[in-house]
């Protein structure tokens, strides 16, 4: 048989009366892989070949960065192979036009992606960081009052 004591609880520290974070720990890291799931999502979009019925643009990353022009064809007198319709298409949609299209929503979900990952990296690596000096503040404060009486 145990016999009660009279001393009183201690009293919890800041650290022990604030639970860790562990929903926005998850939240971060849930985040943060949507965001490079959607970043890589982009850029599979950039990488994708793209190519006009009488020319073949390449990636859409290439044909930018490599400063490819349009190549027109004469609708009155087409090459060899190729249809007076399928100039009219090129003609109409070059490489550029059909390159930007598929651009503008891949820039968009690359951007987007690497916004909501680097914010969550940002967000956890400051929470993480006021965890630890936290609990540093509070064994320096505990080991300066002392051993308990």
């Amino acid at each position: 048989m145990t016999t009660p004591t009279l001393d009183p609880a201690p009293a919890p520290t800041p650290t022990d009366a604030r639970p860790a974070p562990r929903g926005l720990l998850r939240a971060t890291a849930v985040i943060a892989t949507i965001g490079v799931v959607v970043a890589l999502l982009g850029l599979v979009l950039l990488l994708r070949p793209v190519s006009t019925p009488t020319q073949d643009c390449g990636t859409s990353l290439a044909f930018l960065l490599d400063g490819r022009v349009n190549e027109f064809v004469s609708e009155s007198d087409p090459p060899p192979g190729v249809t007076a319709a399928e100039a009219k298409a090129n003609n109409d949609e070059p490489c550029r036009d059909r390159v930007a299209e598929r651009t503008k929503p891949a820039a968009v979900l690359l951007g987007a992606g690497l916004v909501a990952a680097i914010g969550a990296a940002v967000v956890e690596t400051a929470v993480r960081t006021t965890a630890w000096v936290r609990r540093r503040r509070a064994r320096r404060s505990a080991s300066e009052s002392g051993p308990a009486t």
